[in-house]
């Protein structure tokens, strides 16, 4: 039996564009490749925000597979970004049922562009599939192997996208612990069954 081929696509645009990534970068655009380009800066007070990021795991070719299903998330229990006291890797939640984003409610990412993302639960300029939950985001790490977050329940059965991930990078001023420069890698899980 063949498996199916996936990719990880981050959507970016109006569009959406969707490319596929391997090492999704945190900045203040709506793009996929940032590089160093707009980082998110420290703050002198308050908080600055990334803009947010919607990662789609995504079946390429189904090959010989039935179905494939169960679509979870998680990260090794400790983001070990110097992000301040205030500051964490967040992603997008909802009160009840499957934590993912459809594809079609799709909503992209806003800000000013090299200063600061919109924040995802802003009840105004807020992602429209997260900001009127209760339970609008949580710590993206306090998801782990033993009690991962359940992004996609449903079965896929052709070539198509899984419901997506929303992280959001959320950065406090230095004076809270905040730290300048690049952040040591994380790893994003994105686990799946295939029958």
């Amino acid at each position: 039996m063949t498996v199916a081929a996936l990719d990880i696509q981050q959507f970016t645009g109006a569009g959406p564009t969707k490319t596929a990534v391997t090492v999704p970068r945190m900045s203040t655009s709506d793009a996929f490749a940032p590089g160093t380009a707009n980082p998110i800066p420290i703050p002198s007070a308050g908080l600055k925000y990334s803009y947010w990021m919607a990662l789609h795991l995504t079946i390429t070719n189904i090959q010989d597979a039935t179905l494939l299903n169960n679509h979870l998330f998680y990260m090794d229990g400790a983001c070990g970004w110097a992000l301040g006291t205030g500051g964490e890797l967040v992603i997008g939640a909802r009160d009840a049922g499957d934590y993912g984003v459809p594809v079609a409610s799709y909503d992209q990412a806003t800000g000013i562009e090299g200063d600061s993302g919109d924040s995802m639960v802003d009840d105004t300029d807020g992602h429209a599939y997260y900001k009127a939950q209760t339970n609008d985001s949580d710590p993206a790490d306090g998801f782990t192997s033993v009690a991962p977050a359940t992004i996609d329940s449903g079965d896929h059965t052709i070539a198509e996208g899984f419901k997506g991930v929303v992280l959001q990078a959320i950065v406090d001023t230095a004076a809270n612990g905040a730290v300048r420069g690049a952040q040591t890698a994380e790893t994003l899980t994105f686990q799946y069954d295939e029958v």
